[in-house]
């Protein structure tokens, strides 16, 4: 796997089961968490309530901050959304259906990471934070 911008990628995978989350949290190099003018092309965002509770069933929810804080962009037309100025850490979340999963990919549209969607006992799976420099897209089907 390679990874531009000679950023280190490391997926932490979180899982909410009655209200908690779960799992490994993974943090930011210094210097690389400025998301601040960070957009998805063709969706508007929206404050987010910062527990990945706000993202709506069938949906890819994107934060703009770890710990599902900032702003948050909701994907739920499937398409590969186009991710400008994502230039460090933020967190997402996968509340879309059963067996749907969604990925990261860099500029040649190679998978970084993915995120199942549902699991059949309701399980839903996000990063609390994930790096973003490497990823120009984000698929949510």
């Amino acid at each position: 796997m390679r990874f531009s911008k000679g950023a280190a990628l490391v997926v932490a995978s979180l899982a909410l089961t009655t209200g908690t989350l779960a799992g490994p949290a993974w943090s930011a190099p210094a210097g690389s968490n400025d998301n601040s003018q960070a957009s998805v092309d063709g969706v508007d965002g929206v404050p987010a309530r910062g527990d990945g509770g706000d993202c709506a069933f069938g949906r890819l929810c994107l934060y703009t901050q770890p710990n599902f804080k900032g702003t948050r962009f909701d994907l739920y037309v499937c398409n590969d959304y186009r991710l400008v100025q994502w230039n460090g850490a933020g967190s997402a979340w996968n509340a879309q259906t059963v067996g749907t999963v969604a990925s990261f990919k860099n500029r040649e549209f190679t998978v970084l990471a993915s995120i199942p969607g549902r699991e059949v006992n309701g399980t839903i799976h996000g990063f609390s934070s994930y790096n973003f420099s490497p990823v120009w897209y984000a698929y949510n089907c």
